[in-house]
């Protein structure tokens, strides 16, 4: 790694870890959670629907309504970015408009070579077309998600925003553990379920199933088959590992390559900028800060009893910090001394923290709790219950011929 990034002259050589420690942070939080499904959309016939929306593309053929019955009834949704937005159908994608479908009289009736249609107003537009009877209709609507899964309440629709560059509709948006639907202006009468668990959305599907977490849902509904994708944008910002040319096991304990570095502190300032001096860095040493309190007092009430509430909201906001939102979060039945000594890990490497910590739930001595080259062995091995308290330096005991050595050393 180079030197500079970390605001130093040079020979970086930073501190490394072990895998054990390493796999304390989540691999797979974040991540794509539900891919895309196109499903048949290939094989239903077209009605193209070109537009000042698109630039008047007749050759665009992602600008469609579906059949998916192939009944010349079609179906789909548009996006118009501006009030009084004008557009036609045309039967094949041409540059000439060849096969155009209009409305002369406006009256929700088509003929060839007919005056473009216009929309009121900007917005999303459910559009279908019956081609057997030459007709059409326009119905705008607003796409929300709505489910148990709201922290708000089953009840609270979330809207949905359109996104361009996707082609979709989409919300970022934190959830607990539930299930959610799409569904337009506000009612369950138009309503878009999952039946399958496959990325396929259905009218009156089945309710999507989620975990708690923080994520991006996009909602594709240009033409059928409609389908949805869901982003996980929880990741624990605390995992500050340097990887490129790094073996994730520690083999041989002289290489500064075996074992993955730690970047957590850099003589960076908040800006970006290098400390004043690059031989002897600015950064500040944490002694004594919120979050150790907040785990302290949590680790308290689960050891001593009392308001477990209070004691998973202490937990949390360390941990919604850490994920930048409350994606991060746990439940009441994760809350143990476990995950507590866990989290201090995540939350206070290379702060001093660790050993004593260790000590203080058992984890130390005299325990199966081991990681590489604990006792000296690349397996790691336990080590005796005397030295959980460290020895007393041979200078005390040099110019103190009272003091007895700690037992064990």
């Amino acid at each position: 790694m180079s030197p500079a990034e970390s605001g130093v002259s040079g020979a970086w050589g930073g501190m490394r870890t072990t895998r054990e420690f390493v796999e304390k942070f989540p691999k797979d939080i974040g991540g794509i959670i539900v891919v895309p499904n196109e499903g048949n959309s290939v094989s239903y016939s077209k009605l193209y629907v070109p537009g000042a929306y698109q630039g008047w593309d007749g050759t665009n053929t992602k600008t469609s309504l579906s059949s998916p019955a192939n009944n010349k009834i079609f179906e789909g949704h548009v996006y118009f970015p501006t009030d009084n937005s004008p557009f036609f159908f045309t039967k094949v994608p041409s540059s000439s408009f060849a096969l155009r479908l209009g409305d002369n009289g406006a009256d929700g009736t088509l003929e060839s070579n007919g005056d473009t249609i216009r929309v009121p107003t900007a917005g999303m537009y459910e559009i279908k077309a019956n081609l057997n009877n030459n007709t059409y209709t326009l119905q705008k609507q607003v796409w929300s998600i709505v489910g148990d899964a709201i922290p708000a309440g089953p009840t609270t629709d979330l809207d949905l925003t359109w996104n361009a560059s996707k082609n979709a509709l989409e919300i970022a948006v934190d959830l607990k553990a539930g299930h959610f639907k799409f569904r337009a202006n506000h009612d369950s009468a138009i309503n878009l379920g999952d039946n399958a668990a496959n990325g396929l959305l259905a009218q009156d599907g089945t309710e999507i199933q989620i975990g708690n977490g923080s994520y991006l849902i996009r909602l594709y509904i240009g033409r059928p088959d409609y389908t949805y994708e869901i982003l996980s944008t929880s990741f624990d910002t605390r995992g500050l590992f340097y990887t490129n040319g790094q073996n994730l096991d520690i083999n041989d304990v002289t290489l500064f390559t075996d074992g993955y570095a730690i970047r957590k502190f850099r003589n960076i300032t908040s800006t970006g900028a290098v400390g004043s001096n690059k031989d002897f860095p600015d950064t500040d040493f944490p002694m004594f800060r919120l979050a150790d309190v907040l785990l302290m007092g949590s680790e308290a009430i689960v050891r001593g009893g009392g308001d477990r509430s209070l004691a998973l909201d202490y937990f949390n906001r360390v941990r919604h910090r850490a994920y930048g939102g409350s994606g991060g979060g746990i439940s009441d039945a994760d809350l143990t001394l476990q995950m507590l000594i866990d989290e201090r890990a995540r939350e206070l490497y290379w702060e001093c923290h660790r050993r004593t910590d260790l000590v203080r739930f058992g984890k130390f001595s005299n325990t199966d709790y081991l990681w590489a080259w604990k006792g000296g062995v690349k397996a790691g091995k336990g080590v005796e219950s005397f030295r959980d308290v460290f020895p007393i330096p041979s200078s005390d005991l040099s110019a103190n011929p009272h003091l007895l050595q700690n037992p064990g050393y």
